[in-house]
């Protein structure tokens, strides 16, 4: 089986435009979350995309990924696969918001909606990257984009792209903050992953893009195993004791050809609401048993970008293995005694092991991922 290499990273988060930037905060402790929510600057959206804001984000994160892989353009062999659940809300949730409340006629509303699919989205992003390649598009909720990583090293194995891009996107609009509101999963505070006092989650938007290639030259890290499960449990919540998320992480473990031991660091979901951090605690702690992997998340310096967060949180990743450090989970006061894993009470010292990149979505959809350090 050939090796994949990430090679290239791109990002465009509530932190700034760069992959460095998102890095950079996570070191310094910076979150980009206030009142809940974690948005991008409008800075970032440059005038020709400015009705079209998953776009703009989209472009830029790939532009920058591309640039450091020293992709000069897609060719045709290349495949690109994009990851959303808004996709192109924008374009039409305030439509909606105008009909329900009378104010739009029937008529109106249904040319709005009918004119945005979401598929829409992947063909504008290949349009402005010249690409003409195979593509498609993920919209598995929160797991996508993990779950798009995991398509995009399984296209290069079988030889149905000589290299791929991989991208997730989301973007903030009223209908998924009311949405989640309505299910009482959002907090109003900065999130608190896996802390006995955790009151939900903040939901950001942004975009990750990685490059993907079986040249190790410029490799910044490995994928060398995925896993995918789907335990359909409940509409939105885990099973409770993270039965799916076990599945997937063994998938990914046994296609990497390694054991829980050999796991390092565990980049858990971790969203910071109850359910959510409680069955996926059960489940790392079941895989690994006695033996205990440094457990963190992210999520309180980024917020969850819903099916972009497991790209997002890729390139995190990348870069902590490069730096050599495993962060700690910001936001973790007082850990839930009921999670039995171990958090690092402070950033600590990466020495080369592999990494298990968890995603827990909406409908029992599990995706995860197995990283290897780069060799050179």
């Amino acid at each position: 089986m050939s090796s994949v290499w990430i090679t290239g990273l791109g990002a465009v988060t509530c932190l700034g435009g760069t992959a460095a930037d998102l890095w950079r905060a996570t070191l310094e402790n910076r979150t980009g979350i206030a009142g809940g929510i974690g948005p991008v600057a409008d800075r970032f959206v440059t005038p020709e995309f400015n009705d079209n804001r998953a776009l703009a984000f989209a472009v830029r994160a790939s532009g920058e990924a591309m640039a450091q892989a020293g992709w000069d353009e897609l060719r045709p062999d290349d495949g690109l696969i994009l990851a959303t659940t808004t996709g192109l809300f924008l374009q039409w949730d305030r439509a909606f918001t105008e009909f329900v409340a009378g104010r739009m006629e029937r008529e109106v509303f249904r040319r709005d909606f009918l004119h945005q699919p979401i598929g829409e989205l992947t063909k504008f992003l290949a349009r402005e990257l010249g690409h003409r390649g195979p593509s498609t598009l993920l919209t598995s909720a929160c797991s996508a984009s993990t779950q798009a990583l995991a398509l995009g090293a399984l296209w290069i194995r079988q030889g149905r792209a000589r290299r791929c891009l991989v991208v997730g996107v989301e973007v903030l609009c009223d209908l998924t903050r009311e949405g989640f509101r309505s299910l009482q999963l959002l907090s109003d505070e900065r999130a608190k992953p896996f802390d006995r006092h955790r009151g939900g989650i903040n939901l950001s938007e942004g975009a990750a893009a990685l490059c993907l290639d079986t040249d190790g030259a410029r490799a910044l890290a490995g994928l060398a195993g995925s896993g995918l499960s789907t335990d359909a449990f409940h509409m939105t919540g885990p099973q409770p004791g993270g039965q799916g998320s076990e599945r997937a992480m063994r998938q990914a473990l046994r296609q990497a050809g390694i054991g829980a031991r050999d796991v390092e660091w565990v980049h858990a979901h971790g969203t910071g609401s109850m359910a959510n951090d409680l069955a996926e605690g059960c489940a790392i702690a079941r895989l690994c048993g006695e033996y205990r992997p440094w457990v963190s998340s992210t999520k309180w310096v980024h917020g969850h970008a819903l099916a972009a967060s497991g790209a997002l949180e890729a390139v995190l990743i990348a870069q902590a293995m490069r730096a050599g450090v495993i962060p700690r989970t910001r936001g973790l006061e007082q850990p839930d005694a009921g999670i039995p894993v171990r958090h690092p009470a402070k950033d600590m010292p990466y020495r080369g092991g592999a990494v298990l990149k968890n995603t827990l979505g909406f409908g029992g959809t599990n995706a995860s991922l197995v990283f290897t350090a780069a060799t050179r």
